[in-house]
């Protein structure tokens, strides 16, 4: 990992991950297995078997677009609501329950405790957290909570109830994505930190690929975590690397500085005009 300033800073075998660090890990399909062992989850099943509380516009996204081998059940309390939702839904791996997804009894009926996720996605945000919490005192490892007010994330961080997701946040990330000349192909904007993450694919004549990564002169507050040449081969970056066209890059930055990435990513910037 490099961490551009004034001066660049190469990762060395003393580099430790401290308590509370969030870890990024850019790795090829191969290695997954690899960093699930690395960060004691190797004995994590498969996600396969998902419960869903709430049936919003946000769990019928997820329901459609749910790879073949997993079976949901969403609970919904609105009896209307359930209607519509087998009338959209017609998939039999997916199970539309009416009830309150509050109940734990309900939820324990409906086999809570075999699910491997479970997703609290009613526009509740104080709902959502205490589901998911209840869920993982249940024994369900994964969980995942809409937080849409952007007050509780990180009462809701602290509270290790899983994942957060939040649309601002989803939203934020797309359209930096649109905005960037740069082909940038996922842009995520960090829930508990004033950052941005961003997989930049390095273009043909752009400042990137000019000369290596300690002259390019990167602001301060930008980080390059590593790249993806070609299928399989992945790589840290250095200071003496030099990425080539179509290398797919990491990229860690401060808030307000992802538009920045155009200058070094993007074909416009013209490879041979570094300051």
């Amino acid at each position: 990992m490099t961490t551009p300033s004034s001066q660049q800073v190469t990762p060395t075998g003393n580099d430790e991950l401290r308590n509370g660090d969030i870890a990024y890990f850019m790795t090829t399909k191969r290695h997954i297995a690899y960093i699930r062992e690395i960060v004691g989850k190797e004995d994590y099943a498969d996600v396969r078997n998902v419960m869903i509380m709430g049936g919003g516009r946000t769990s019928v996204h997820v329901a459609e677009g749910k790879p073949d081998f997993y079976n949901i059940k969403i609970i919904e309390q609105n009896e209307e609501r359930c209607h519509r939702l087998n009338e959209i839904l017609e998939d039999s791996d997916i199970r539309i329950i009416q009830g309150d997804g509050r109940d734990t009894t309900l939820l324990l009926d409906e086999g809570l405790s075999d699910m491997h996720a479970f997703c609290a996605l009613t526009p509740e945000t104080e709902t959502n957290i205490l589901a998911c919490l209840a869920a993982k005192r249940m024994g369900v490892r994964k969980t995942v909570a809409l937080v849409d007010n952007t007050d509780y994330i990180s009462m809701a961080e602290k509270l290790d109830i899983g994942t957060i997701i939040n649309k601002k946040m989803i939203a934020a990330g797309r359209i930096y994505q649109m905005m960037l000349d740069a082909d940038a192909h996922n842009v995520k904007c960090l829930t508990i930190a004033s950052a941005d993450v961003a997989e930049v694919v390095v273009q043909e004549g752009s400042v990137a690929c000019a000369k290596p990564v300690s002259e390019l002169r990167l602001p301060s507050g930008v980080t390059l975590g590593g790249y993806v040449r070609g299928e399989d081969q992945g790589a840290l970056i250095y200071g003496n690397t030099t990425l080539q066209p179509g290398d797919r890059v990491v990229v860690f930055c401060k808030s307000g500085l992802i538009k920045q990435m155009d200058h070094y990513f993007s074909k416009k910037s013209g490879g041979l005009h570094l300051f």
